[in-house]
C-alpha cells in the first residue's frame, strides 16, 4: 500500500512541475500561440495558386507580445496579435474587416503558416485562394 500511495504521489509531482516547465522562458519557441518579436517575411503559401495582395509584405511583431504593424511598401498598418491557442493566433489590423489567422510551423525557426480570415474570427479564406507563409528575417 506504501509503495502505491508513494508511486501516486511522485506522480502528482510530476504532473505538477510539466506546466512550469513547458512555460519557461524560451525566446525561440512561442507559448500560447504568440508569434515572437521580429520582422517576418509574408510569401505565398505553397498550396495559394492565385497569390495574394500582401505577398512580398512584412508583419513586425513588437516584444510587447500583442503590437504587430503589416508593412508593405511605404505604407504599414498597425496591428496586434491575439493568441487562440498553443500554436494559433489571429493577427488583426486598424480599420481592415480581414486579418491574418496563423499557426507555428517551425518556431524555432520562424516560419508560420495561414490564411487571411474574417478579423479576430475562425473564418477564413480557403488556402489555395489566399494562403500565406511567414519566415522570421531577424
Amino acid at each position: 500500500m506504501r509503495t502505491v500511495v508513494a508511486a501516486l504521489a511522485l506522480a502528482a509531482t510530476a504532473l505538477g512541475l510539466a506546466p512550469a516547465v513547458a512555460s519557461a522562458d524560451d525566446p525561440e519557441f512561442p507559448r500560447n500561440g504568440i508569434i515572437p518579436p521580429g520582422t517576418y517575411l509574408i510569401s505565398r503559401n505553397p498550396s495559394n495558386v492565385v497569390g495574394s495582395p500582401i505577398e512580398n509584405c512584412e508583419l513586425q511583431v513588437f516584444v510587447d507580445g500583442r503590437t504587430a504593424n503589416l508593412v508593405c511598401g511605404g505604407s504599414f498598418r498597425a496591428g496586434h496579435q491575439t493568441p487562440v491557442g498553443t500554436d494559433e493566433t489571429y493577427v488583426a489590423f486598424d480599420g481592415l474587416p480581414v486579418g491574418l489567422d496563423l499557426r507555428d510551423i517551425d518556431p524555432r525557426q520562424g516560419i508560420w503558416s495561414g490564411t487571411l480570415n474574417i478579423a479576430n474570427t475562425p473564418i477564413i479564406a480557403p488556402y489555395p485562394l489566399a494562403g500565406v507563409t511567414l519566415l522570421r528575417r531577424n
